[in-house]
């Protein structure tokens, strides 16, 4: 009997939905979308105020102790502190030169040019100079000024063999030396 009920009644809407037409159809279906809609919104509420009233009582029931400026200001110091002095850049760049000489390797010329960088307290020189020996010597090289000068970096390096029997390289190297501005401790 009941099914029977179901049947008919689904003829029905059936029947109606048929006479409304398309524009009766779309209505229909805008109000269901926006029945299921407004259901959606109304649980993410209640999710979202149970998730505050939680972190309303952690907030009450936990011991919060954070210090943030003091210990990031610590760390800026310490990075300054490590830096070399301004004045010592000319020493680490003929370090430099005097590593180069020491692996049996020939600078023919190098490039210098000076930075200050905006809002710290420090000034970058950028060394660029060309290498020609075998690959190994240069990659010695270059792992021992990374090595004896910590805030050196290496920029760029690049390699080009002109002949491949040959076992000699070009190598174009940039390095930027990290100093601490004069009168900017």
């Amino acid at each position: 009997m009941q099914k029977v009920m179901m049947e008919h009644y689904g003829q029905w809407l059936l029947y109606q939905l048929r006479q409304w037409g398309w524009q009766g159809n779309l209505a229909v279906g805008l109000l269901l979308v926006s029945i299921v809609i407004s259901m959606m919104i109304q649980a993410n509420n209640e999710q979202a105020e149970k998730l505050r009233l939680t972190i309303d009582d952690l907030a009450q029931h936990t011991p919060v102790d954070i210090q943030h400026e003091p210990r990031s200001t610590q760390i800026t110091q310490r990075f300054y502190q490590a830096l070399p002095e301004q004045t010592q850049a000319n020493k680490n760049i003929a370090d430099v030169l005097t590593v180069i000489e020491q692996h049996g390797l020939k600078l023919n010329r190098s490039d210098y040019s000076t930075r200050e960088v905006p809002q710290s307290s420090m000034v970058l020189y950028h060394i660029k100079f060309p290498l020609e020996g075998a690959y190994p010597a240069i990659r010695n090289v270059v792992t021992e000024i990374m090595n004896r000068q910590q805030s050196m970096a290496l920029s760029h390096i690049n390699f080009k063999r002109d002949n491949m029997r040959s076992e000699q390289v070009k190598a174009n190297i940039e390095f930027v030396l990290y100093t601490k501005a004069d009168g900017k401790h």
